[in-house]
């Protein structure tokens, strides 16, 4: 799905994962550049080959990975960095104040660390968002709540929005308390983005949304 000129939404990963008879999907975002290819978030792990043969396909074979900007450490948006790394060589970031579940020294909810046991989820090796908040064009914003070092991402008017919102029949809507840590929190990251200027919405789950300066 074309989000822009050079923004994807990838096709495989709009496929349901089953986990405990529920319907799950996390959405994965390509951005492709002169240089390489960036991933927002990388997907559930069934749909790690799947995603590389797609990007491949994007970038006419010509675009390597170059990096993948992850907005949390949740399975279904971590899921495959590690195995896409290891084929691709490429970096992987996150917030440093998210890379606590990555350690252990902060404990995730007990739904999220069960999904993360029962999928075998395997690590990256990652690097942290610089203090300047820019990662090339990519402009960082943290937005705890979700998890604590939740954080949104805005390339050029388009804000990659992770699970601080989501979309469904049309509908938007803040985190989902089920699998929030925080959701007052949540919600005070979510009023931080309003006076962002963009013109689309892509979260995490759902479909991208055409709103301008609107949350």
């Amino acid at each position: 799905m074309k989000i822009k000129e050079n923004i994807y939404m990838l096709e495989c990963t709009r496929k349901k994962v089953l986990y405990h008879d529920r319907e799950c999907d996390s959405m994965v975002y390509a951005v492709l550049e002169a240089d390489g290819i960036t991933l927002i978030d990388s997907g559930f792990p069934p749909f790690a080959y799947e995603i590389l043969e797609e990007i491949r396909l994007l970038g006419q074979h010509r675009l390597s990975l170059k990096q993948i900007l992850l907005t949390h450490g949740d399975l279904d948006h971590i899921g495959n960095a590690a195995w896409l790394q290891d084929k691709t060589g490429c970096n992987v970031w996150i917030s440093q104040e998210e890379n606590v579940y990555l350690t252990g020294e902060r404990k995730r909810l007990p739904n999220k660390q069960r999904m993360c046991e029962e999928f075998h989820l395997q690590l990256p090796r990652v690097e942290f968002y610089p203090p300047s908040r820019m990662v090339g064009d990519f402009q960082i914003f943290d937005t705890p709540g979700h998890s604590r070092g939740h954080v949104c991402i805005l390339y050029r008017q388009v804000l990659f929005g992770g699970d601080l919102f989501s979309f469904s029949g049309g509908s938007f809507s803040g985190a989902n308390p089920e699998w929030t840590e925080d959701m007052e929190q949540a919600a005070r990251s979510l009023d931080c983005l309003r006076s962002l200027k963009f013109s689309m919405l892509c979260p995490g789950h759902g479909i991208p949304d055409k709103r301008r300066n609107y949350l």
